[in-house]
């Protein structure tokens, strides 16, 4: 008769391999956790970047046009034939900066800009750039006066109330269109949707050698953040807002700082002299480049395991959350000086 012996594992062995899987278990789970979270860091640094080479991207195109006064050149701006629009019509100065000094600006901000909703925050530097919006447009036939319409494409997007540049290489006039100009015809009688002309005289009367511009005024601050409450953003102001968008528009997040000096060349051989802040510039046409530096900061708070120190225009700051921070630097080439 065999003897039967039953064999199973003790108490001690289950115990030694429910431990084992616990701890396989929670190191499984870990590696999950810090996967996920190198992910989410990785993945906000690369929508940080991207954000701030957007940001710079725009202040740089609008920076090299500053001022852009067709192939007349910068020797001289346009002449105006607009009513007194105030400040954001003001079309012979191209370019504009203001200083941060605590809670106010240096020159003082011009009330259609400190009135805005969102208005620029306090501590952070404002620019105006006054350029062109879109490429030339044009004239198809010779005007039959200084008084007459100008001649140009029925698509050529065109809309009345836009404000415009006729210009050729020895002459540039700014007006307002006050007629719809979908089949052709662009009109500048005197008056018109504000501000309007004060005269429906060019002084000019431009031939096909010519081309029409649209001109705006781009105003670039930082203010909290609509879209990411709790955090700041790059705004741009437009007049005449010609994309029909929100205005101002909130164009990038988690800019949280812009800090800019301007390269003024003070002996006319179109190399900056020196860099200052806005408040110092002499002679703001002699402003031949703008060295831009912006504080980025991620969207997301607690990406970082402790606060990150930053160096920015020369200070150095520990915060008191856990984002992460990039400070990026640029020197943008101004092209076209107005006197």
């Amino acid at each position: 008769m065999t003897k039967r012996v039953q064999g199973g594992a003790t108490l001690v062995e289950l115990m030694i391999a429910m431990t084992l899987a616990l701890l396989l278990s929670g190191a499984a789970a870990m590696i999950a956790v810090n996967s996920k979270s190198v992910f989410r860091a990785n993945a906000s640094i690369a929508r940080l970047q991207d954000n701030a080479r957007f940001a710079l991207d725009s202040l740089s195109r609008d920076m090299r046009m500053a001022g852009f006064n067709g192939c007349v050149g910068g020797g001289s701006p346009p002449s105006s034939k607009l009513n007194a629009g105030g400040f954001q019509y003001t079309y012979s100065s191209g370019l504009l900066g203001f200083h941060a000094v605590g809670a106010t600006w240096t020159p003082a901000l011009d009330s259609s800009i400190s009135g805005l909703t969102p208005a620029p925050l306090a501590g952070t530097d404002v620019m105006t750039v006054r350029t062109v919006s879109g490429g030339p447009i044009g004239l198809t036939a010779a005007m039959a006066s200084s008084t007459g319409a100008l001649t140009v494409d029925a698509a050529s997007g065109l809309a009345l109330g836009d404000i415009v540049m006729a210009a050729n290489c020895s002459s540039s006039v700014a007006f307002e269109i006050t007629a719809d100009p979908s089949l052709g015809s662009v009109a500048h009688a005197a008056g018109g949707p504000a501000p309007g002309n004060a005269s429906a005289d060019l002084g000019v009367n431009f031939g096909t050698d010519a081309s029409l511009y649209r001109l705006v005024t781009h105003t670039y601050y930082v203010a909290p953040s609509v879209l990411q409450p709790g955090t700041d953003s790059l705004w741009l102001y437009s007049v005449p807002n010609h994309a029909g968008t929100a205005n101002p528009q909130e164009i990038v997040e988690g800019v949280q700082n812009i800090a800019l000096l301007y390269g003024e060349d003070t002996d006319a051989d179109g190399v900056p002299n020196r860099y200052v802040t806005a408040d110092a510039i002499g002679v703001w046409s002699n402003v031949v480049a703008v060295r831009a530096q912006l504080l980025m900061q991620t969207v997301q708070n607690n990406l970082a395991t402790s606060a990150q120190p930053y160096t920015f225009n020369g200070v150095s700051t520990t915060p008191t959350d856990l984002r992460m921070r990039i400070v990026l630097n640029s020197t943008i080439s101004v092209r076209n000086r107005n006197p």
